[in-house]
């Protein structure tokens, strides 16, 4: 019987046996091992649409379709695959791939939450966020490097992979991040951790998985914002929704995770003339900013909008500042590329002499910081703000400007007191 009590028809019940039907012959479609594609890969890209779009026209998939296409759209990020011409590593196109996760959003409603997040999440190609895997398609067949941009640019592979899946994740039901940013928290904690892993030893790996994390709660606190109908560009206080209410954990997870960040961006920069084919981001300024202003994007949006979470990082970045240059200055820790916060372990081909001092970094990307005017501006945050903001911001970068006076970056310890001069009311 229907739900509303009624009598099912011989036609109707014919319908719902051959849909049924269709959906176990799909299944099989879509099955894939690790030795052997899928015949949904090897089917033309013409021919793939429609059976998607058949799936789609059918609705409610099952556990294991909805796992088989999470992995075929995975493997289309896998870039040995991305970079190779042999037909037995041939992957389903980008684009094909969106299809499929766009088909798979459609069809939300027909599965339960739990399914649908699982796909996402394992569609968006993470695994395969390795340096090894992403240096293997910067080379080409020749053996030579195929481009000429820095290796750094490899942390930015999955922006348009992690941007989609963004977009899925807040527009999966109304009030997102009260509902679904709870379920994959374990997920986003997990990639948050990588950064201080103490058995991890792939900068690129931790930069992008963290990064990862990083956007999707940016995300849903975008969505929060937007939703509040509140004032963006508003000088007072800070946005503060319920999911967003002060979570001591995540908090402190999340800065350090932005500081551990910087931390491993200065082992990858000194990194640059090993594995990027003799490129020297050392010696381009110009590069290092905007590599910064790109890892800073979501990350000043939480700084900006998460309550208390400015707060924070200012407390945290001075610490590690102040710790670092204590133990360089007691002998020992000069050519150290990374403080406490952030593992130190050697990745195959970093030469040993070359590093790039990790309090330079700390203090470049706090003047970004301060700088930033999107979506709104810091000065007007701190001129704004009530709470004793504007001194502890001073407080903050006194100490760090005490902390380099003498030394070769006393002259970024200048501007940014000139910036945090500039917060005053």
């Amino acid at each position: 019987n229907k739900p509303d009590g009624s009598t099912i028809s011989s036609s109707e019940r014919a319908l719902s046996d051959l849909c049924l039907g269709l959906r176990c012959a799909l299944e099989s479609l879509y099955t894939t091992s690790k030795k052997k594609r899928s015949i949904f890969e090897r089917l033309p890209e013409q021919v793939q649409k429609l059976s998607v779009g058949l799936t789609g026209l059918l609705k409610f998939p099952s556990e294991a379709l909805a796992k088989s296409l999470s992995k075929i759209c995975s493997n289309s990020f896998d870039p040995r695959r991305v970079s190779s011409d042999a037909e037995e590593v041939a992957v389903i196109s980008a684009p094909m791939a969106n299809y499929c996760m766009e088909v798979m959003h459609s069809l939300r409603k027909t599965m339960p939450m739990p399914r649908y997040l699982t796909f996402l999440m394992d569609s968006c190609g993470m695994r395969y966020a390795s340096g090894t895997l992403l240096q293997q398609k910067r080379i080409n067949q020749d053996g030579d490097v195929a481009t000429t941009d820095p290796f750094s640019e490899t942390v930015f592979f999955f922006d348009r992979s992690v941007g989609q899946l963004c977009r899925f994740l807040t527009t999966s039901c109304d009030g997102a991040s009260k509902k679904v940013l709870p379920m994959i928290r374990p997920i986003l904690q997990n990639w948050l951790s990588a950064t201080s892993s103490a058995s991890g030893n792939d900068v690129i790996q931790q930069l992008v998985q963290s990064r990862a994390a990083i956007s999707i709660l940016a995300a849903f606190a975008w969505d929060e914002i937007l939703s509040s109908h509140l004032p963006i560009q508003s000088s007072t206080g800070f946005v503060g929704p319920k999911f967003l209410d002060l979570d001591e954990t995540l908090d402190s997870l999340v800065v350090n995770c932005i500081i551990d960040q910087f931390e491993l961006t200065a082992r990858l920069w000194s990194m640059e003339g090993g594995v990027g084919g003799g490129y020297d981001i050392m010696d381009d300024l110009e590069v290092q900013q905007q590599y910064l202003a790109r890892l800073l994007g979501p990350i000043t949006l939480l700084l900006r909008y998460r309550h208390g979470m400015f707060d924070r990082f200012l407390e945290e970045i001075c610490r590690r500042v102040v710790v670092q240059r204590s133990q360089e200055s007691k002998g020992g820790q000069q050519e150290e590329c990374h403080s406490e916060g952030a593992n130190g372990a050697t990745q195959e081909g970093v030469p040993s002499n070359r590093k790039i001092d990790v309090v330079e970094v700390h203090m470049k990307a706090l003047l970004l910081v301060l700088k930033s005017k999107e979506p709104a501006s810091f000065v007007d945050l701190v001129r704004g703000s009530d709470n004793g903001l504007e001194a502890r911001l001073l407080s903050t970068v006194e100490n760090i400007q005490k902390s380099v006076a003498g030394g070769h970056l006393g002259h970024l310890g200048s501007k940014l007191m000139h910036q945090a001069n500039l917060c005053k009311r």
